[in-house]
């Protein structure tokens, strides 16, 4: 009997990491996720819940231990008048060192279209908005950049998906992923489709060491 796949999930409490381990359960996968104290959902079947902290190495690698893989879609939650403190590049450079440790390979990293530095295919609107956001979250939008920077430098089978705007609704089932795609003022990716993309590049795996953007 073949194995079924255990996926290690990072960050399952916001939308998309719901979303996400919806699709991988759907799917027949199993998935571990580590949830802050208070934040679990209820008993699902084929869902083990962790309690512990992204700061603690202890839970990252109780997490991580027995998986094929782990998908990372935490991040800030910013609004009018929030400030968040930066944690993800720090975050994802202690679930990479576990995975070494645990000899674990394939890691999916969700950052965002505007991670990375500059790039052509952004339109002058979309330039302009990414001007304003990093004026406005200047710490946010270092910390974005060095986590993908963490994880090219990983050694590891990474891949990094790069939404620009992820929108609810039900999934459109047509997505355009590739290293260089038009970003526009109106782009977008719905989250439903955005998690059945993260699912199936852990399971199929087209886009080793890429960073990829995803569109609908």
């Amino acid at each position: 009997m073949a194995k079924i796949p255990c996926l290690a999930v990072f960050g399952g409490s916001g939308k998309t990491g719901r979303e996400l381990i919806a699709v991988a359960l759907k799917k027949g996968l199993l998935v571990r996720a580590l949830y802050r104290p208070g934040s679990e959902p209820g008993q699902t079947p084929g869902l083990e819940i962790i309690i512990g902290q992204l700061t603690e190495p202890g839970d990252i690698r109780r997490t991580l231990e027995g998986t094929d893989g782990a998908i990372l879609v935490f991040g800030p939650r910013l609004g009018r008048h929030a400030h968040p403190e930066p944690f993800c590049a720090d975050a994802t450079s202690r679930v990479i060192a576990e995975m070494k440790r645990l000899g674990i390979e394939r890691l999916i990293c969700q950052t965002g279209a505007m991670a990375g530095g500059n790039t052509p295919n952004w339109s002058k609107v979309v330039r302009k908005f990414v001007d304003r956001y990093r004026r406005q979250y200047p710490l946010i939008d270092a910390d974005r950049d060095a986590q993908e920077v963490v994880v090219k430098e990983s050694v590891l089978d990474w891949t990094l998906a790069k939404p620009f705007r992820i929108s609810g609704g039900r999934g459109k089932g047509r997505v355009r992923v590739a290293p260089a795609i038009r970003i526009g003022a109106f782009t977008s990716i719905r989250r439903a489709d955005l998690a059945e993309f993260l699912v199936d590049e852990f399971t199929t795996g087209r886009f080793h060491k890429q960073a990829v953007y995803i569109v609908n």
